[in-house]
């Protein structure tokens, strides 16, 4: 990996002579001021929490949930535990490091100053057969259309430092999900394709520097080969050309965002994103229904800047840095419907999607009469449920990495 030189190594000691000392003196502290809370935290009402099968844990199972249950209480004790990280992160970047190790989380600069947590997954094939299951079941209820999301745009690791290509297992796993796919006869789109006939715009254009997410402008572009497909599959005529970035207006909201990634190493450390909005110049009118996640149902009706962006996503913290604007076109909830009362195609699309895709459904609703998209994530239903209650034209599975790892959720085959 990287090599470091003399100077490097005594500022190396340095720190470390500062930075132990603080770590082992705010442990001591934090044990000693939250004994209770520890103490509590290896009881079951509290381990429950980590049990994987909590009907029928034995022995091995609650030691294990035990033992994260107590690391979390201990970890949680540590005072300036967030400003510690910023330090670490300050340190190790202060070494020359490229990747910088937060928790579990090894954290690459790419050579776009992107930030990227790299994968260590090594398969996804339950999940992908899951998939394939689905399709099986409900192709003869509607056309389907799978997108596997991939979190950065380089293909093959080009835009990794060449000591990670090995490490990182992000690009075996797309090519995992979608050779399954199309094994299978699924129609199938891949997003390291989504920009490679739009030389005009960097990476940097097109991904947030400190978060995992792509910027609105890459979301825009990206729905286009959405609607090619859509419109293959189901015969509709949506005019993508509604969709070409000279017919938005753009209000840039500049050093506001620090994403996920900007957290944590530290803003000092990552910089902040500018977010862009985009607004349709022709636009229509919309109603928007979301049922979030607790069960509650809100609306909104008017224009698109009224009705399907949410602006609250773009409050900012304390500190006036924003962490939610990759949001703004569609939240990570339940449910949410955006009914186009305009001139447009009349076509239902019923989209399972994680935060990736939530601005492409928003996107897509400037053209189609009814856009119904779910976060699997957070539903007591299936699928298969919302198949039966929305009657799609098509259906759409547009999911990252993480929508699989984060695999809670039933698909009802």
């Amino acid at each position: 990996m990287e090599k470091t030189t003399k100077t490097q190594r005594v500022i190396a000691i340095a720190l470390a002579a500062i930075f132990i000392p603080m770590i082992a003196v705010g442990g001591v502290y934090g044990a000693i001021s939250n004994r209770t809370e520890i103490g509590k935290s290896i009881r079951y009402s509290y381990a429950q929490n980590y049990l994987t099968n909590p009907d029928d844990p034995g022995f091995f199972e609650m030691t294990r949930a035990r033992i994260q249950s107590l690391e979390t209480a201990l970890g949680d004790g540590i005072p300036l535990k967030e400003e510690l990280g910023y330090f670490n992160a300050s340190f190790q970047y202060g070494l020359g490091k490229e990747m910088v190790l937060q928790g579990s989380e090894q954290i690459v600069s790419l050579p776009h100053d992107q930030l990227y947590a790299l994968t260590t997954t090594e398969s996804l094939a339950q999940q992908a057969d899951e998939v394939v299951r689905f399709y099986h079941a409900a192709k003869d209820r509607a056309p389907f259309l799978f997108a596997y999301v991939h979190p950065q745009f380089y293909r093959g690791g080009d835009e990794l430092p060449a000591d990670y290509q090995a490490i990182d297992t992000g690009d075996f796993l797309a090519d995992q999900v979608l050779d399954t796919m199309r094994s299978e006869g699924v129609d199938s789109l891949d997003s390291r394709d989504f920009f490679v006939d739009y030389p005009e715009y960097t990476v940097n254009d097109l991904q947030y520097k400190t978060d995992m997410h792509w910027t609105t402008l890459a979301a825009l572009l990206a729905t286009q080969s959405y609607v090619r497909e859509i419109n293959r599959l189901t015969g509709a005529n949506l005019d993508a050309s509604k969709l070409d970035v000279q017919n938005f207006d753009t209000e840039v909201h500049k050093n506001l965002f620090l994403g996920e990634y900007g957290q944590q190493v530290g803003e000092m450390n990552s910089g902040l994103d500018d977010i862009t909005i985009f607004s349709p110049k022709e636009d229509s009118t919309f109603t928007r229904i979301t049922i979030n996640r607790d069960g509650t149902e809100e609306s909104a009706h008017g224009g698109f800047r009224d009705a399907v962006i949410h602006w609250d996503a773009f409050d900012t913290e304390p500190d006036g840095t924003n962490i939610s604007g990759y949001i703004a076109y569609g939240l990570i909830e339940r449910y949410e419907e955006l009914i186009n009362e305009g001139d447009c195609e009349d076509l239902t699309i019923l989209m399972f999607k994680d935060s990736y895709s939530a601005p492409i459904g928003s996107f897509l609703s400037l053209l189609a009469r009814r856009v119904v998209m779910v976060d699997m994530r957070t539903t007591d239903l299936s699928a298969m449920d919302y198949v039966n209650e929305v009657n799609p034209d098509i259906i759409i599975f547009s999911f990252s990495r993480q929508m699989y790892e984060d695999h809670h959720y039933d698909l009802g085959v």
